[in-house]
């Protein structure tokens, strides 16, 4: 299950990747920018800040405890 989980995560994280590079192609090229990629960067941003905030309070935690 966490395997699993592991590969779901990167999964996503690879889409994010490819959303940025479209999302810099639409804005600096000719190429249309679609609605769904600036929503799915900004979304994956979020996801990524809430996830890096979590690791930090956590390990801040156990140092203030520990």
């Amino acid at each position: 299950m966490r395997d699993a989980l592991h590969r779901a995560a990167i999964g996503l994280y690879v889409l994010w990747l490819l959303f940025v590079v479209l999302l810099i192609f639409g804005r600096y090229t000719p190429f249309p920018l679609l609605d769904i990629v600036h929503s799915g960067v900004v979304f994956g941003a979020a996801v990524l800040t809430v996830i890096g905030s979590g690791k930090l309070l956590r390990i801040g935690y156990r140092r203030v405890t520990g």
